[in-house]
């Protein structure tokens, strides 16, 4: 299978609102558009150290991929910046932080890396991952640790009213 990516025409009501400020919302030089922040990217595992470049920025501006092989039920991995590359979450494993070598790398300015870990670049196996891009009211990634207060805030920096929270201890 081809590498390749996928992408969607931005329109004004699928671009992050920035208050105006079109820097695609962290600070850097991307443009205001959904592209600069958000990637679907499918690509065919070969094993070998490469980088997957879907133009998404996670190395200055910050932000997570989710990998997930397609020719096989293996598991969803989530790599963040926050905990850093190499280690990932499982989405449907009970396991907390898991360490992962040779799994997602690096955080790279147009993407990431992988390694020969065959849950994220197995040979002869096709991977879909999804890229977000820390923005003002898009996506933001933090870490906390829980004291058990009842309805305890998070801060975070998206700016706006939370429209879906991922919580794994």
């Amino acid at each position: 299978m081809a590498t390749r990516r996928l992408g969607g025409i931005a329109t004004s009501s699928s671009v992050p609102d920035n208050g105006g400020d079109n820097s695609g919302g962290g600070g850097g030089s991307a443009g205001g558009y959904v592209d600069d922040v958000f990637s679907t990217y499918v690509y065919a595992g070969n094993a070998a150290a490469r980088d997957i470049e879907n133009g998404v920025d996670l190395a200055g501006e910050g932000g997570m991929a989710w990998i997930k092989s397609r020719t096989n039920t293996g598991y969803h991995f989530l790599f963040d910046t926050e905990r850093g590359a190499e280690k990932a979450l499982s989405s449907e494993l009970p396991d907390t932080e898991m360490s992962r070598s040779g799994s997602l790398t690096a955080f790279n300015n147009s993407g990431f890396s992988v390694g020969s870990f065959a849950s994220s670049n197995g040979s002869d196996q096709d991977y879909v991952s999804w890229t977000f891009r820390k923005a003002p009211k898009f996506f933001d990634c933090v870490t906390y640790t829980g004291n058990g207060v009842v309805g305890r805030e998070i801060p975070h920096n998206l700016g706006c009213e939370l429209g879906m929270v991922i919580v794994k201890s």
